[in-house]
């Protein structure tokens, strides 16, 4: 069972039980609540829905919406705490391939660095469309930054997809999430450590 689907699943327990007005001898609420646990990342790792979602790139319950000048991701349904939404897709570099591209970009863009074990790697959604799914949107990539209002984390798995073994990031919902909220992650950014310059950059701070 998916991370969504678990998430998705105590919920409709409570609704069948005030569906089919039982009163007496059926689990409480918030017993199943307590008792629910997301999935771990070695269960993620091989789960056939998130191994879909990846390899597919149709992921389900989420919206980009355009917020001014500027795009984002919308929930267009609820998630509960420990869903996970989708996955930060894109070509997997060394970091230093990814910092090569990064010096020659007026903003940070849509790179993820991150570390394994002694290796620094860097998830490229900068490259559009990406190379395995040309003709698709991949709607991660819109997922804004927010350090004070971030409802979804990267996490790290290696996805045992069809033509092997793969780092990807999935974005997991640190907070119950309703439907209409927007979807913000905290980049970990800070000024001082942006191309090692020291800058005002005022959409660090929202």
């Amino acid at each position: 069972m998916s991370f969504e689907n678990s998430a998705h699943g105590k919920h409709q327990n409570i609704l069948v039980i005030d569906a089919e007005g039982w009163t007496a001898n059926h689990p409480r609420p918030e017993d199943i609540m307590a008792k629910w646990r997301p999935l771990s990342r070695a269960q993620a790792e091989s789960d056939p829905c998130i191994i879909k979602g990846v390899t597919r790139q149709k992921w389900s319950g989420l919206a980009v919406k355009a917020f001014g000048e500027q795009k984002g991701v919308v929930a267009t349904k609820a998630f509960g705490k420990g869903s996970i939404l989708c996955d930060f897709h894109g070509k997997v570099i060394t970091g230093a391939e990814g910092r090569e591209m990064a010096e020659t970009q007026d903003q940070l863009g849509n790179l993820f660095f991150f570390k394994h074990g002694p290796d620094e790697i860097c998830i490229d959604a900068e490259t559009f469309p990406c190379e395995c799914h040309p003709s698709l949107e991949t709607i991660g990539r819109w997922i804004t930054h927010s350090k004070k209002k971030c409802n979804v984390q990267p996490c790290h798995c290696i996805e045992k997809l069809q033509g092997g073994d793969r780092h990807v990031l999935l974005f997991q919902a640190t907070t119950d999430i309703k439907k209409d909220d927007k979807i913000c992650f905290d980049h970990g950014i800070k000024k001082r450590t942006f191309r090692g310059e020291e800058e005002e950059l005022e959409w660090l701070n929202i």
